[in-house]
């Protein structure tokens, strides 16, 4: 079976080998939801569907480009999979037809991932495994890095293997993990099991708790946000850094 990777690539290089050089669509809410619903499809298959689209209309840089806009522009909507979109940009900055449309497509992912960088982050106040509301500000004496994880999440329970040893490393830090489990049963259980004693807490999955995961834009987990001692985000990232978190003041 083809990867979602690979199958993205096909649709990009290959197209409809069509063009219109009039057409100018504009990836606004009513342009995507009029496509998606007027054609009566799911989120991830209207998304390929304009995709498809656009491969049609479009042909070499201009089509890439146009790829990298409709991305840009309707990456936050719930009517878009941002999945599929996801996969589309990461490929595009890998495999893009030249540098400037693959500096664009890594301009473009790391303007819509990274968004909270240099920004605040909200305050948090989620239950830990035995009910007690832990605020992230109570934790502001340090710089925290806010983990989003879950227990059916294969990389992020191996990331966090390696949190007892940084905590212990370094005593400028703590870790605020929420998870994003269905119950915070499986979080208690998971927590207790490995006895693990820094602020977990549970934020719910997407069912649960909708205004966490449109707050975040959680499309994938693990995600790591360092908070400083100002509650400002100074960096995000996908995996547990060793040597940078052990140098954090």
């Amino acid at each position: 079976m083809r990867s979602l990777t690979t199958v993205l690539l096909l649709i990009i290089t290959t197209g409809y080998s069509q063009t219109s050089g009039e057409i100018e669509p504009v990836y606004d809410w009513d342009y995507v939801i009029k496509y998606v619903k007027k054609n009566k499809m799911s989120a991830i298959m209207g998304t390929r569907a304009i995709i498809s689209e656009i491969t049609g209309n479009y042909e070499d840089e201009q089509e890439q480009t146009e790829l990298i806009r409709f991305y840009r522009e309707a990456y936050d909507y719930k009517i878009v999979d941002k999945v599929t979109l996801k996969t589309l940009v990461d490929s595009l900055a890998i495999h893009g037809l030249n540098e400037e449309v693959r500096s664009f497509a890594l301009e473009s992912r790391n303007q819509i991932e990274h968004r909270f960088l240099n920004k605040e982050m909200r305050d948090f106040a989620f239950p830990d495994k035995d009910g007690n509301i832990i605020r992230l500000t109570s934790l502001k004496e340090k710089t925290v890095i806010v983990e989003l994880w879950a227990t059916w999440c294969g990389p992020c329970i191996k990331e966090m293997k390696k949190i007892p040893a940084l905590r212990r490393i370094n005593s400028n830090i703590e870790f605020y993990s929420i998870s994003l489990d269905k119950s915070p049963d499986k979080m208690k259980k998971f927590v207790d099991k490995n006895q693990y004693d820094w602020p977990i807490v549970f934020g719910g999955n997407e069912q649960v708790n909708q205004e966490l995961w449109d707050y975040l834009h959680i499309v994938a987990v693990p995600k790591y946000y360092t908070v400083d001692r100002n509650g400002i985000v100074t960096h995000v990232a996908d995996k547990l850094d060793d040597d940078y978190i052990k140098n954090l003041k």
